[in-house]
């Protein structure tokens, strides 16, 4: 019985050159229950391949920190915006004068695509006049063909355009569909900067839509426009009305890559609210990764940055982050806290311990918190979890002047399987929280003093968990793992 034979370089006709696919020598002769075999795992590395692209990781960087690359871990973006290039009176771009080619060069050895940001939300009033001039239809495909000579001397992959708010005039759909058309005839893209929750009246339908993705800037929702009213710029709430904003706009899912700052706002002093760095702050002290609030400072740190990945993992299409100068360049790295949840490594694990949220002292010392509004976390007001990686007891108190608590409550076991059993050992009542590494409620109780309680488990699947208790003002937490 003789069997059936399929030419395997017609079956795989097609197929992107860059794809990933079986070693079949060319010529060969495959039985069909080979080929189907080596098609199905075929078929599975496009999935994998196609899902990775999706989940895009851009992070912008000022031309003015271009001296800083050797500090950034460029291979963990997918997208480096470059900001930003401005116009001269004639239309043609500067960087601040920089040579952005060596940037581009190291980028693309690690297959990260290099995107020129244009304009910026603080432009010189000389560049506000020329965009203004330049994007008037009698000037814009002078000026279009300009950018693209930009792009093609310094070997770039698209355009990224952050024009904002009065730069946004009757001229700028026009100006963004020609610029769509000139850079699509040479495969180049187009990404743009917006506002989370705010679309221009002056950007159409159809030129929302050309963009390749829009990078949602949900943060600066304080800052010192607010400074009498000081409060968290970027919590998760806004990273969740944000996408549903855009979304509601008709914008795809797939297109959204929700924006996550990389410094925080300290409103210490109302006369004078400054911008501070995620990764001075973690200089500071470390501990201060694993909060989103120190004293009157309000940022996102690695736990709620976790929470966003996810959140742009489920419904959007990456993560952006401003900006890779503002990062902690060790093992705090918000860049690499986005990777590792994207990929599915995981963050490290903290330590817990517990602060008091009234505890004294200066303006990176008067009270730590995680914001209760992260993951949805069914937390009380007042119940903050400070999470720490490997120092000592001894040193948090020396650094803050405070003393630790603890309470008297036991999980057992550790690592678990079918059950988990929680003691109060306190005199008082502690309430209870169970959640899986999303945020998501699991358990949630109120367990009387003296009193042990059991929790079936055998359902979850396995991984991390964070279990809860809290007293009034002190919280405990702790990292569980299912086997």
């Amino acid at each position: 019985m003789s069997s059936w034979y399929i030419d395997d370089e017609a079956a795989f006709n097609g197929v992107p050159s860059r794809a990933v696919y079986p070693d079949v020598k060319n010529n060969s002769k495959l039985p069909v229950m080979a080929l189907r075999t080596k098609f199905l795992f075929f078929l599975l590395l496009i999935n994998t391949f196609l899902v990775a692209q999706q989940h895009r990781i851009v992070g912008y960087l000022p031309y003015q920190r271009v001296s800083m690359l050797d500090k950034i871990q460029i291979d963990k973006l997918t997208h480096l915006c470059i900001a930003f290039a401005n116009p001269d009176e004639q239309g043609y771009l500067s960087a601040g004068g920089s040579d952005l080619r060596e940037v581009v060069r190291r980028a693309h050895q690690d297959s990260v695509k290099v995107l020129i940001s244009l304009a910026g939300g603080a432009m010189k009033p000389e560049w506000e006049d020329a965009w203004k001039r330049l994007l008037t239809p009698w000037n814009r495909r002078a000026f279009i063909q300009k950018i693209l000579l930009f792009v093609q001397v310094n070997e770039l992959d698209g355009v990224d355009v952050d024009l904002e708010w009065k730069q946004i005039n009757h001229h700028y759909s026009g100006f963004i569909l020609e610029l769509r058309e000139a850079l699509s005839a040479q495969g180049k893209l187009m990404t743009a900067a917006l506002p989370g929750t705010t679309r221009y009246k002056h950007l159409s339908e159809e030129a929302m839509l050309s963009f390749d993705f829009i990078n949602l800037m949900a943060y600066d929702l304080t800052g010192p426009w607010t400074a009498g009213r000081p409060g968290p710029h970027s919590p998760y709430a806004m990273a969740i009305s944000s996408l549903t904003y855009w979304k509601n706009q008709g914008m795809p899912a797939d297109k959204l890559v929700l924006g996550i700052p990389l410094y925080g706002w300290d409103f210490s002093d109302a006369n004078r609210v400054t911008s501070v760095y995620y990764g001075t702050l973690v200089a500071t002290n470390p501990a201060y990764a694993h909060v989103d609030q120190v004293g009157k400072i309000y940022y996102n740190g690695i736990v709620t940055t976790i929470a966003k990945t996810e959140l742009a993992k489920e419904q959007a299409g990456g993560i952006m982050l401003w900006e890779l100068g503002k990062d902690a360049f060790n093992e705090y790295s918000l860049l690499s806290t986005v990777y590792e949840t994207v990929h599915g490594s995981g963050a490290p694990t903290p330590r817990e311990m517990l602060v008091d949220s009234r505890m004294p002292g200066g303006p990176l010392a008067d009270g730590v918190a995680l914001s209760p509004a992260i993951t949805g976390l069914p937390f009380s007001e007042g119940m903050h979890r400070l999470a720490s990686a490997g120092f000592q007891e001894e040193d948090k108190m020396n650094e803050w002047g405070t003393e630790v608590f603890s309470l008297g409550i036991e999980v057992l076991p550790n690592p678990f399987r079918d059950s988990l059993k929680i003691t109060n050992n306190e005199k008082n009542a502690l309430q209870l929280v169970l959640t899986d590494i999303k945020g998501r409620p699991l358990y949630e109780t109120t367990l009387r003093p003296n009193s042990t309680i059991s929790w079936e488990t055998a359902s979850f699947p396995p991984g991390h968990y964070i279990f809860s208790a809290m007293r009034g003002d002190k919280q405990a937490s702790k990292r569980l793992i299912k086997m």
